[in-house]
């Protein structure tokens, strides 16, 4: 507030020695520092009215606010609002329940016969690769019969891998 500093002092400490007598010096002293605290006083309690005056109106908007929001607030929509996921659901369900049931394709096409499907020529394939994961249970394919082999060699015996290596590069492979 007031900025008083050293130098100041000492020239008002002067003015008061030579002003006023020494005898009444200490009492004029002690009232000036009574009426410094007053006045400490008066500016500490000016300043907590005012922001306790401060505090009181935004209480009182708060609570105007508060006051708005509960007599515009409906608890009937908060509740359709909760509710309606089950709404929806319900409605979906209700559809599903009322709609006619479609023909299914597999009724509408005629079933594949066993002569509409090729046999595969390819035998090197693992049966495991022609049928799908979760699909049906695996169904044996006819394999292309086997050439008879040529003349002079022995035919091999059931049980037993052939000695001399195949053309497709796989030794001592059972099937």
């Amino acid at each position: 507030m007031f900025e008083v500093g050293w130098t100041e002092i000492l020239v008002i400490a002067i003015v008061a020695l030579i002003v006023f007598p020494t005898k009444d010096l200490p009492r004029l002293l002690r009232t000036v520092g009574q009426l410094v605290g007053k006045a400490r006083r008066m500016a500490g309690d000016m300043q907590a009215q005012f922001n306790q005056a401060l505090r009181e109106a935004e209480r009182e908007a708060d609570l105007s606010d508060l006051k708005n929001s509960i007599q515009n607030a409906n608890p009937l929509t908060d509740i359709k609002k909760t509710l309606d996921p089950v709404r929806t659901f319900g409605d979906d369900l209700k559809k599903s329940v009322t709609a006619p049931i479609p023909p299914q394709a597999a009724e509408s096409a005629p079933a594949p016969t066993p002569t509409d499907t090729p046999a595969p020529t390819d035998a090197s394939l693992p049966a495991a690769a022609e049928t799908p994961v979760d699909g049906p249970a695996p169904v044996e394919v006819a394999r292309p019969a086997e050439t008879p082999p040529p003349a002079g060699t022995e035919k091999p015996v059931e049980g037993r891998a052939p000695e001399a290596s195949s053309s497709d590069g796989k030794e001592g492979s059972a099937a």
